[in-house]
């Protein structure tokens, strides 16, 4: 897929997919096929404006091996064929592993590359602009910048994003900034260049609509692909109301997810999100470390959870 397809593509929902792993944690890549097979089968494709990113943070790209996120990257290409553009996370504190990465997925077919912006030691803003400007060098396909404040502890300014857009393959960037004011600007300032996509998925939808952000990203795909689906459609026509009331079914695992990570921080909503998906029918097995395990306490809410939401 050219850059510029990527960025249409982009255009809808991101979905990021959880790594499944077999019970000693090795990576389960049958387990990889099977989920892909769930979440198209569940509406997650490309007819329905999807794309899915593998081996990102949500994938535990920070617990795999290069050898591993590589055969990662490979397998679901392979399994997804035509009918799910697969973007290939390449996050890493070392720039020639993210080239690597990169050249690695291009080769193997996929869509497009997620890169994080340097991380370990908190970067410059002109550390940021070169890091961006050498990968893209690296391979020619389509980049989705990857802001992250809570791994890299830097909101990338927007003076950098502006940077970017006309001078490398970079075609959109999922903004995680906390700053909802900051989403707005950029998706205002840089939208028509490239696809700016709410990086906080389902917790501020629709109103990320309304700042002009072109998709979203969507982590509760992995359990509940066909509510993520069904939002899309209501906001892609914009009847925001009718995406807000799709949006509150899952206000449950909102609500579980915000209070957990409140003291387990972002791996232990990974394990709910992999916990949530076996119990739904895609079993993705436990997490590395530094993901927790699935208390029997922790097991009866995410099962509360899916009642409530209506999925179990």
């Amino acid at each position: 897929m050219k850059p510029e397809e990527l960025k249409k593509a982009l255009k809808g929902i991101c979905a990021i997919a959880v790594t499944p792993m077999t019970e000693d944690r090795q990576v389960n890549y049958e387990g990889v096929r099977n989920h892909i097979r769930f979440l198209i089968g569940k509406g997650i494709n490309k007819d329905n404006n999807c794309t899915l990113v593998v081996g990102g943070s949500t994938g535990e790209c920070g617990a795999l091996t290069i050898a591993e996120r590589k055969k990662l990257i490979e397998t679901a290409v392979d399994e997804a064929g035509d009918e799910l553009p697969i973007i290939a996370g390449c996050n890493h504190s070392n720039i020639e592993d993210v080239k690597d990465l990169m050249a690695h997925a291009e080769g193997a077919g996929a869509a497009g590359v997620m890169v994080l912006s340097p991380y370990y030691y908190v970067p410059t803003d002109d550390a940021v602009l070169r890091f961006y400007k050498e990968i893209s060098k690296a391979a020619n396909i389509g980049i989705l910048l990857y802001n992250n404040l809570e791994v890299t502890h830097k909101d990338v300014p927007l003076e950098v994003m502006e940077q970017l857009v006309d001078s490398s393959n970079v075609v959109g960037i999922k903004e995680c900034t906390p700053n909802f004011a900051k989403m707005e600007k950029v998706a205002r300032k840089i939208g028509g260049k490239i696809a700016v996509i709410n990086g906080h998925g389902e917790f501020l939808e629709p109103f990320a609509a309304l700042a002009g952000t072109a998709g979203f990203i969507s982590s509760t795909s992995n359990f509940a692909p066909e509510i993520a689906v069904e939002m899309w459609k209501a906001r892609s026509a914009g009847d925001y109301v009718a995406a807000k009331k799709i949006r509150d079914r899952l206000t449950p695992y909102l609500d579980l997810a915000a209070a957990e990570s409140a003291t387990g921080g972002e791996p232990v909503v990974l394990a709910i999100l992999k916990r949530a998906a076996a119990l739904v029918g895609s079993d993705c097995g436990p997490g590395r470390i530094p993901l927790p395990e699935i208390t029997p306490e922790l097991d009866a809410k995410i099962e509360k959870m899916l009642k409530e939401v209506g999925l179990k």
